[in-house]
């Protein structure tokens, strides 16, 4: 199977575009904190001192270096802290669609994601949500049809019970019974699978077998 290269970078032009403006400044205040800090302690103190010679110009970048060390650690402090709050807008969202999605393959088709405000991909959430509820209305469709499959069945054992088989009326129910099955066969044509996993039927017979045990 050969690899899909990738020719579009800029998909979630805002969002990327937002998070590419928050990695240049932070680099620009970096880049800005670093050259203060060597103008203030190296070219200022150079510039003041008179009968400059080889051991005050270490002297200077002695402090000098001293000094970008103390900022280096406040730089890097000051960035993991921004940095924890910045991803949690994306990492917050990323947990609670985890969860979601656990809570739904459990079978619960009414957990939604609610985001807070502020929080990145909503629009997700949105498409998520809507998921979610075309799977509801879905579900509801086929317990909907599963009642008229039980009420023709019904139906059907009634008029056999009778032993006086009325031929309208058999081929009435066998009408009804192919409009239901024809029904059910409309809402799962929408879906597509992969013909060649057979992992789901597996599931199946092994749960029949248990329910047969």
């Amino acid at each position: 199977m050969s690899k899909q290269r990738r020719r579009t970078y800029l998909i979630k032009t805002g969002l990327q575009l937002r998070y590419m403006g928050i990695i240049i400044s932070t680099m620009l205040l970096v880049a800005f904190g670093v050259g203060w800090t060597i103008y203030h302690t190296s070219w200022s103190q150079i510039a003041n001192t008179q009968d400059l010679t080889i051991d005050k110009l270490a002297g200077i970048f002695d402090a000098v270096n001293t000094t970008l060390v103390r900022w280096i650690f406040v730089f890097v402090f000051a960035i993991a802290i921004l940095s924890i709050f910045v991803s949690h807008k994306i990492a917050g969202p990323v947990y609670r669609l985890e969860e979601t999605t656990r809570v739904i393959a459990s079978g619960d088709l009414t957990c939604k994601i609610h985001l807070r405000h502020g929080d990145e991909l909503q629009d997700l959430q949105e498409a998520f949500n809507k998921m979610s509820e075309s799977l509801c209305r879905m579900v509801a469709k086929d317990r909907e049809i599963i009642d008229k499959l039980i009420a023709t069945g019904e139906r059907l054992r009634e008029t056999i019970e009778k032993k006086n088989l009325d031929q309208k009326a058999v081929e009435a129910i066998n009408s009804d019974l192919y409009s239901v099955i024809e029904e059910l066969r409309m809402i799962t044509s929408d879906f597509k699978i992969d013909e060649n996993d057979t992992s789901f039927s597996a599931t199946v017979e092994e749960t029949d077998s248990e329910q047969i045990a």
